[in-house]
């Protein structure tokens, strides 16, 4: 095998790559936790759709290419290139708190050094998730729906307007890069989302920092996954159940919520 290059295959939990929470804590996770075991060795990693971006996280210090999916399956079906297959960390009933503040630890420390401006970040985070990515309703996309198609509050950002504006910002992760991404919610004391990617965002907070998460109905595997997350990082966790997953919400559910989060 003349070509050096090692293929990382990481086993995600379920769902596809090519969403966020699969993909930062199924895939970027331990794909950068190799990388940095194995410093200057070239690796080469699937092509994750709309996730692509976060790969930059890895350069210049890492020399990454991205394959297709069928030419990664082509290289594991007939073990034809180096390839190392690594044990994602989404699995929402075994979440390993070191190897995810590890991760953490070390992507906060990557966008200290890219960010110089001064984010004036809030202390309340409110994900939105207002915008659908174009990718998801193309051939190429695993799965056919994103943002606000896939799960939704409609009086969400009507209720957050209510919360002091000085400490609060609604935040849309598809519109936002990278470091900026990271830091916003490295500063949060409280993180405000419904079920879905946006919360996965508490990995950057602090512990003792505190999660409310809008919940509606989920399959039985789904529920508990950011509960389980929450209480992995030591974060205080509170819940304001949804009828439906496009349903509005009680807002003196969610403010009572907030209330508390903030010991108030």
């Amino acid at each position: 095998m003349a070509d050096k290059r090692v293929v990382l295959i990481p086993n995600q939990w379920n769902g596809s790559v090519q969403q966020y929470y699969h993909f930062l804590l199924g895939y970027l996770a331990p794909v950068l936790a190799w990388a940095d075991r194995n410093p200057g060795r070239p690796i080469a990693v699937r092509d994750c759709g709309p996730m692509n971006r976060w790969f930059e996280l890895l350069k210049p210090e890492c020399d990454l290419e991205i394959m297709t999916v069928g030419d990664v399956l082509h290289v594991l079906a007939g073990n034809l290139q180096l390839n190392r297959v690594l044990q994602g960390m989404d699995y929402p009933d075994r979440f390993s708190r070191q190897n995810i503040v590890a991760f953490a630890d070390r992507t906060r420390k990557i966008a200290h050094e890219r960010c110089f401006d001064d984010l004036n970040a809030p202390s309340i985070v409110v994900s939105d998730r207002a915008s659908s990515d174009e990718f998801f309703a193309t051939p190429a996309a695993e799965w056919p729906e994103s943002g606000s198609q896939k799960r939704s509050v409609p009086n969400l950002q009507e209720i957050a307007r209510s919360l002091d504006p000085a400490h609060t910002r609604i935040f849309d992760g598809a519109q936002t890069g990278i470091e900026e991404q990271i830091l916003i919610h490295s500063q949060a004391r409280i993180l405000i989302g419904q079920h879905g990617a946006g919360l996965t965002n508490m990995i950057w907070m602090k512990p003792g920092s505190s999660v409310v998460e809008i919940l509606p109905p989920m399959p039985d595997d789904a529920t508990n996954i950011f509960r389980n997350l929450a209480g992995a990082l030591g974060m205080r966790y509170f819940v304001v159940d949804q009828e439906s997953v496009h349903a509005p919400i009680n807002p003196h559910g969610l403010l009572d919520a907030v209330a508390k989060a903030s010991g108030a």
